[in-house]
C-alpha cells in the first residue's frame, strides 16, 4: 500500500509542467486578453465602416444630383457639361468600389480572427 502511495507521489511530481519563464502564464493570459480586445475592436470597426459607407454613398448620390442640376444653369455647352458629369460619376463609382473592397477586407479579417 505504501509502495503505491510512493509511486503515485513520484508520478504526480513528474507530471508537473515546468514553465520556461516565471511569468509565462501571465504573459499567455495577457496575450489572450489583447486578442479578445482586438476582435471586439474589429467588430466595432466593421459596424462603423458600414455606417460610414452608407452615409458616404447617400452623400455622393446627393452631391452628384445637385452638381448635375447646378451645371444646367451655367452657360456651358452640352458636350462639356456631359463630360464633366461623366467624370464626376466615374470618380464616385471608383470611390464606391474602393470602399467596398475595404469593407470586404475588414470582413475577411473578422473571419480570420474568429478562426484563431
Amino acid at each position: 500500500m505504501e509502495n503505491k502511495d510512493e509511486l503515485m507521489k513520484s508520478l504526480m511530481q513528474s507530471s508537473k509542467i515546468k514553465m520556461p519563464f516565471s511569468d509565462f502564464e501571465s504573459r499567455v493570459m495577457l496575450t489572450i486578453e489583447q486578442d479578445e480586445k482586438k476582435s471586439i475592436a474589429v467588430l466595432q470597426d466593421r459596424k462603423k465602416g458600414m455606417y460610414f459607407f452608407l452615409a458616404g454613398m447617400i452623400l455622393g448620390l446627393v452631391l452628384n444630383y445637385l452638381l448635375s442640376r447646378s451645371w444646367r444653369d451655367f452657360n456651358i455647352n452640352l458636350p462639356q457639361q456631359e463630360n464633366a458629369l461623366l467624370v464626376s460619376q466615374i470618380i464616385y463609382a471608383l470611390l464606391i468600389l474602393f470602399f467596398i473592397d475595404r469593407l470586404v477586407k475588414l470582413y475577411q479579417l473578422n473571419r480570420l480572427i474568429k478562426k484563431l
